[in-house]
């Protein structure tokens, strides 16, 4: 495996924690007025998160295709 499908793979974990994060926790937080309780397990906050997780990983999928390849080669250089 290269480098950069190494480096791919850790960004698109790391863009999914975070979206599971904000949707599990921060979004959670929001629509319950501020009254969440960290020690139960709630199937709420569960779909919140995996919604959060696959809205990110659709963003950072859009991104992509906008900017392009992460690295470019660089051909040789012409001389006009």
């Amino acid at each position: 495996m290269k480098i950069s499908e190494k480096i791919i793979i850790i960004e698109t974990v790391g863009v999914a924690v975070f979206g599971a994060y904000i949707g599990g926790d921060f979004v959670a937080a929001l629509l319950s007025h501020g009254a969440s309780n960290d020690k139960d397990f709630s199937a709420g906050s569960l779909g919140l998160a995996i919604a959060g997780s696959a809205v990110m990983l659709l963003a950072l999928r859009l991104m992509r295709k906008a900017v392009g390849p992460q690295h470019q080669s660089k051909g040789p250089r012409r001389r006009d």
